[in-house]
């Protein structure tokens, strides 16, 4: 009986210490990239990088989108990875026969059960340098311009 009462006391563990939001720091090269973020449930920020945010774990997987003067629009996905919790309420499962399922189950309503990475970074891919030649018909100079 006191297994049981002790399993049900920490029903829901990873919802107790790991919360439905992970706190990220989002960073790119070059620092200063306006960077659009969105995901599931309608979840949408706008930030520029270096910056730290809360995001929930139910909108994951979450599209980052960064532009910088200079470089092309930029797209990575941000994903969570299975918290260690998880493991904690299995473990807890098996140990109780499945009495403690209750835990798991409140994990996977909150979110609780996975958590995105602390930091998160993107290199953005540099513009191509265009050369462009213009001949002038009357024999004059040759114009070599480049163009981002």
């Amino acid at each position: 009986m006191r297994i049981v009462l002790s399993a049900l006391a920490v029903a829901g563990c990873a919802s107790m210490v790991n919360g439905p939001s992970s706190e990220v720091s989002i960073a790119t090269q070059p620092a200063g990239a306006r960077c659009s973020l969105s995901g599931a449930d309608g979840f949408s920020a706008e930030i520029t990088s270096p910056a730290i945010l809360q995001l929930p774990h139910k909108a994951a997987p979450i599209t980052v989108a960064c532009e910088a003067p200079g470089y092309r629009r930029t797209v990575n996905t941000l994903n969570t990875g299975g918290s260690g919790w998880l493991w904690a309420n299995t473990a807890f499962i098996v140990f109780t026969g499945g009495a403690a399922v209750l835990g798991l189950a409140v994990d996977e309503v909150v979110g609780a059960s996975t958590s995105y990475r602390k930091d998160f970074s993107m290199e953005l891919d540099a513009d191509a340098v265009r050369r462009i030649r213009a001949t002038q018909r009357n024999g004059g100079p040759v114009l070599d311009l480049h163009s981002p």
